[in-house]
């Protein structure tokens, strides 16, 4: 794409050169041509120095972070957080005597490197939230050197700054922090672990790392990694000892501190403990029931077991976002236990699926740069997807996306980017629609382009080669080129690096005198806005006793395709897997919505097809809806019923009057679902 882009750029040099030539043999009307090209020129070349003046690279690496271990006590009246870091580092490539380090709003009590048995103190400048440090010596890439930092962090002198996912900035929050039950958690994505320790707050860093926490003898204390001991002390307060001993982005360090109650559980040997506050007990028990069930499959599904040493989940009050996976320690905010029935609880589930998959996508192999956050998010949003349809059958998964769907088409009004943005504006803009929404229904459609065993095989291979490691999008597609033996660099420049969706317009025909079904499918998107795009596709032709299916690639803007038939179908289905990220208008007659309804497999297709039909009655929707009430997703019998109610009585016969009855009397007592059995007793009722 570069390559292109320059190409054009020397074109227009070129041209704009022998314009000015002409200048000088010839008229005024050449310096007029002059006149007009040379701003046009500027225009270019100007855009072209802000492209590569904004573009977000990744943190250059000086100094590679090692290990941090921090002793912490906190002052509940102040809000702040006193610590001691030891910190230990070296040179990633090149001899360096400096460090640079973030942080945010600290008090700097003394800062030394550690020689032998001996803290040496070191010159330092503190500004803007940063820490230059002149090391007592040159180190080269083979050498490691230790730091100790004394200091206090004033998380609520932050300034701060707010997201579509992340309220606040603070990096530790204290929450009622004179009261009685008081609480302190910690919130590092992006970039915020720097306002409660100093390190370098970048998520291309990998560290493990040691925590010390002072607190009151009664609160529990939960940090990444394992408890390895606790120890009273004379003044009344205990010290909490957690070592977490593989790499992980300094964003993912956490605490937190409170009166919480411990659910235990385990998965295997793995650790699995749930912290809430002893009222939410039971309802936390009801969230997280499942929670062993998705380590199982997705360890399974991945070929790559649980990579850390625990996993505990805690809901804490006031959180700034809605979760957060910090590494073996995924913080919820309250709102998750705001559930009163199994619809709901379900929809806070996926919020768990969505958490616990981070640690493979996210913690184990963490984005390079915020640019590459889609790395992160579009998995775990995907992920959602994948465990309901593990769980609780497509039925439900679909229904989830569609969801999902909507929620990007909103954002899409206004606004349209790449879905990998090495241009955005800041970091925290990467957490939108795009990068989980859109990116999730990017990597459903990779799944069904690549294949179902490929997909998995491929994802395998990835988290494998990178593990402990920072990736950007190149280590994906390269997996999957790996695995697949194809060249997919078409599907992700037109997808992740690229912005928008195609739009399709469909025309279906049947031709009964050369009985070939013609599909006529146009892309109508705007093309100096967003790709012309290459769509592989599956098309179902729906008969009486078949259903045909074939492959299609589209890779022209307008495209015909004809199949041979003996008879008209009675309809076509583009797209019949539910897989493409597009936007699509059909030319469907009224009896093809019916044979949809009737015959398409999947969620989508057959409530398109309802909703298509609910301005017409007729004898072939009865029939339909009749058997659809038979159906083994309850949503469906739901739906039939209602359209079913809708018909007057004039429009039935005796005989269609009495199945209606029975549907109704049936559904009423005998459906395994409660709002259906509403439904039908509340109609039943009328009739």
């Amino acid at each position: 794409m570069k390559k292109i882009t320059l190409t054009i750029l020397v074109i227009i040099l070129l041209f704009s050169c022998s314009q000015k030539k002409a200048v000088v043999r010839n008229t005024a009307q050449n310096n007029s041509i002059s006149e007009n090209k040379t701003p046009n020129i500027n225009k270019i070349i100007s855009e072209k120095e802000k492209q590569i003046k904004t573009y977000k690279a990744s943190n250059t690496i000086i100094n590679d972070l090692i290990h941090t271990k921090l002793e912490l006590s906190f002052d509940y009246i102040n809000k702040q957080v006193n610590g001691i870091a030891n910190i230990s580092f070296k040179p990633h490539y090149y001899k360096t005597d400096s460090l640079t380090l973030d942080a945010q709003s600290f008090i700097i009590h003394s800062i030394s490197i550690k020689k032998g048995e001996e803290n040496i103190p070191l010159i330092y400048k503190y500004k803007d939230s940063k820490i230059h440090i002149q090391l007592n010596k040159t180190y080269s890439k083979n050498e490691t050197y230790s730091i100790r930092i004394k200091y206090t962090a004033k998380p609520e002198e932050v300034k701060n700054s707010k997201s579509w996912a992340i309220r606040e900035n603070k990096g530790l929050y204290f929450i009622n922090a004179q009261s009685d039950n008081p609480q302190i958690w910690t919130q590092g994505e992006t970039q915020s672990s720097s306002a409660w320790f100093p390190t370098i707050d970048s998520p291309n860093q990998k560290m493990t790392q040691e925590i010390y926490l002072t607190v009151k003898k009664d609160f529990k204390t939960l940090s990444n990694g394992k408890l390895v001991n606790s120890l009273l002390n004379d003044d009344g307060t205990r010290t909490d000892y957690w070592r977490q001993e593989k790499p992980h982005a300094p964003y993912l360090a956490m605490i937190a501190i409170g009166n919480f109650t411990i659910i235990k559980d385990s998965w295997r040997d793995l650790p699995l403990n749930v912290y809430v506050e002893k009222k939410d007990k039971e309802k936390a028990k009801e969230l997280f029931k499942n929670t062993g069930k998705m380590i199982d499959y997705f360890s399974r599904k991945l070929d790559y077991d649980f990579p850390w040493d625990k996993y505990s989940q805690i809901i804490v009050k006031n959180f700034v976002s809605g979760a957060m996976e910090n590494t073996g320690a995924v913080v919820f905010g309250d709102f998750v236990l705001n559930f009163n029935n199994e619809e709901k609880r379900r929809s806070s589930e996926t919020i768990v699926a969505h958490e616990l998959s981070h640690h493979w996508f996210g913690d184990l192999i963490t984005c390079e740069s915020w640019a590459n956050l889609p790395l992160n998010e579009s998995f775990a949003t995907y992920f959602e997807y994948l465990w309901l349809e593990h769980q609780y059958g497509r039925y439900v998964a679909d229904i989830h996306i569609s969801e999902e769907f909507k929620s990007y088409s909103f954002e899409h009004l206004f606004k349209d980017e790449n879905l990998i943005r090495f241009h955005n504006k800041h970091r925290d803009n990467m957490f939108d629609a795009h990068s989980y929404q859109k990116g999730g229904m990017i990597l459903h459609m990779l799944r069904y382009t690549v294949g179902d065993d490929a997909f998995w095989d491929a994802l395998e291979l990835y988290l494998k080669k990178n593990e402990y490691k920072a990736v950007e999008i190149h280590h994906l597609r390269l997996a999957f080129e790996e695995v697949t033996g194809q060249d997919l660099n078409w599907f992700f420049n037109q997808w992740f690096l690229n912005k928008g969706i195609p739009e399709l317009n469909i025309n279906y025909n049947y031709n009964s005198a050369t009985k070939k079904a013609n599909i006529k499918i146009e892309q109508i998107q705007d093309l100096k806005k967003v790709p012309l795009y290459k769509i592989p596709a599956y098309v179902d032709f729906y008969f009486e006793d078949k259903t045909i299916r074939k492959k299609v690639v589209i890779d022209e803007q307008t495209e015909n395709f004809e199949f041979y038939f003996n008879k008209k179908p009675l309809a076509i289905n583009f797209d019949a897997n539910n897989s493409i990220l597009c936007k699509k208008t059909e030319n469907y007659t009224k009896e093809e919505y019916v044979a949809i309804l009737d015959k398409a497999p999947l969620y989508k297709d057959k409530n398109e097809a309802l909703n298509n039909l609910k301005t017409f009655s007729n004898k072939y929707l009865f029939k339909v809806c009749t058997k659809l009430t038979k159906h083994e997703y309850w949503k469906f019998r739901y739906k039939a019923l209602y359209k079913l109610s809708r018909f007057e009585p004039e429009e039935l016969t005796l005989t269609e009057k009495e199945m209606y009855q029975n549907i109704l009397k049936d559904l009423s007592v005998n459906d395994d679902n409660e709002r259906v059995r509403k439904l039908a007793l509340k109609k039943l009722k009328v009739k």
